[in-house]
């Protein structure tokens, strides 16, 4: 079986564009939980200040 050989430079790259995907992902769903935490709020009719650090 031949190696396989791939070239350290573009394995940074690729994890660079996936950690960036990753980091763009986590902040919509942090968004999205955010928002859903504060529509929770308002439906119970708590303010939601200091319910949740940012």
């Amino acid at each position: 079986m031949q190696d396989l050989v791939v070239e350290p430079a573009r394995i940074i790259a690729v994890l660079r564009r996936r950690i960036e995907e990753l980091t763009y992902e986590n902040a919509v769903l942090s968004a999205a939980v955010d928002q859903q935490r504060d529509e929770i709020n308002e439906l119970r009719g708590t303010s939601g200040a200091g319910d949740h650090p940012r």
